[in-house]
């Protein structure tokens, strides 16, 4: 199996543990850890530890943090990275992890974001180009993540429309006015999103449970795809062309850090999907990495890493 695991917005993310956190105080950690990261990229880790060399990621890295990032990537033993490199910096977050209260927050700056730092069309076809190379002999997409503003508008569509046209199966998690545009050109086979996503993008009114499943049985039906949307501890929601699927999200005794869940959950379900072409296999395949996931400190791991500190 070979999937490709394109993102958009690349992270360089510091995970720091404390003991105890608290606001306008001074905050001394136990340990920090840093790691190359991104939606699609933490999919890629997990992947490869699911099945060793099936994942490869592509994504857009800034030059003038490029050296950090990328020795992030080749230090990473499940991580297989192809950059295109570009102007400006690789984001970078902050995951700060409250063992005393099982907490997760994030702190995001998205130098991406700034339009000042243009992709550039140059990038774009360069992007492309990879993509058609993979999907000769790549099984799947998995594209993952926000499009900063300094991509066009319509490279998600462009990106699944290569994909689409190899005849691949496609894995979309992103959202808005991107999935929109995508879903005009063509239909991922499955569309994996969030609650509060898959809401904004079709509705833009938060739904109750009765609603949303309706909702999203619909929408499957309409585009004769799969459905999935996660719902953070509450069940998870599935459709298959219209047919509803409920799963309780697997139980965790002790939560460390819930950041990349979403992102271990798609690759665990792509993953059993691949194999199996059984949607109920491939939710509890998902849930369950998204458990082992939510255990590490890893962001995008179903193991506990070596050490912290990088």
């Amino acid at each position: 199996m070979k999937i490709l695991c394109v993102c958009l917005s690349a992270t360089i993310q510091r995970t720091v543990c404390f003991d105890s956190f608290s606001v306008e105080n001074i905050n001394r950690s136990q340990n920090w850890r840093e790691d190359a990261s991104g939606k699609a990229l933490n999919a890629a880790r997990v992947l490869n530890q699911l099945e060793p060399g099936s994942s490869v990621a592509l994504c857009p890295v800034g030059n003038a943090n490029a050296e950090r990032f990328m020795v992030l990537a080749s230090n990473d033993c499940d991580l297989y990275v192809t950059p295109i490199y570009i102007e400006g910096n690789t984001r970078e977050c902050w995951t700060l992890l409250d063992t005393s209260k099982g907490t997760t927050t994030e702190v995001v700056t998205d130098e991406a974001h700034n339009p000042a730092h243009i992709a550039g069309a140059e990038a774009e076809l360069k992007l492309l180009e990879f993509v058609r190379k993979y999907m000769v002999s790549f099984d799947a997409l998995l594209f993952a993540g926000s499009r900063p503003h300094n991509w066009s508008a319509n490279i998600c569509a462009r990106i699944c429309e290569v994909a689409h046209k190899a005849g691949k199966l496609i894995l979309a998690d992103f959202r808005g006015e991107d999935l929109l545009g995508t879903l005009k050109v063509c239909k991922p086979e499955i569309i994996k999103i969030n609650e509060e996503e898959f809401c904004q993008t079709f509705g833009g009114l938060l739904l109750s449970e009765e609603e949303l499943a309706s909702a999203i049985s619909k929408k499957s039906e309409e585009f004769q795809n799969i459905i999935v949307v996660t719902r953070d501890c509450k069940d998870i929601f599935a459709a298959e062309k219209g047919k509803f699927y409920r799963l309780p999200v697997e139980k965790v005794d002790k939560v460390i850090n819930t950041t990349a869940c979403g992102d271990t959950f798609s690759a665990g379900f792509l993953h059993d999907y691949l194999l199996n072409k059984n949607i109920e296999n491939a939710l509890k395949a998902g849930s369950h990495c998204a458990a082992l996931n939510a255990q590490t400190v890893v962001p995008g791991s179903l193991k506990q890493p070596n050490s912290y500190e990088n």
